[in-house]
């Protein structure tokens, strides 16, 4: 039996999602990529993703994950994926025996990502 995967999204996510979605549907531009648009149109996307495989993103090697990471979404489970304009989708998935709930945790830009995680500039 195929389980049910439900997206839900944390409640700080959640806030910045929807106050995206007014941005787009009040059609407020921004001079830099990505675009609200082309953002708004990368997560649904991803969230499509999710809906289909659960496993779509890619899990975030353990070694990566430090404590202060660990603690602020709980847990240390993390799948990443790629969004336009180098911005990435955080979430981590929670299951039981008839249901997956793939729970966004964030979306953040390229550098909030590296400094989250602790990547360095080459």
């Amino acid at each position: 039996m195929d389980k049910q995967v439900v997206v839900k999204f944390d409640d700080e996510a959640y806030e910045e999602f929807k106050a995206l979605q007014e941005c787009v549907a009040k059609g407020k531009k921004i001079n830099k990529k990505p675009t609200y648009e082309q953002l708004l149109t990368s997560i649904n996307t991803a969230i499509r993703n999710i809906k289909a495989n659960p496993y779509f993103g890619d899990l975030i090697p353990r070694k990566y994950i430090n404590n202060k990471v660990a603690n602020r979404y709980g847990t240390d489970k993390l799948f990443r994926v790629e969004l336009v304009g180098y911005w990435r989708l955080l979430y981590t998935l929670i299951g039981d025996e008839v249901e997956i709930i793939a729970f966004i945790l964030e979306y953040l830009d390229h550098d909030k990502y590296n400094k989250l995680f602790g990547y360095k500039k080459k």
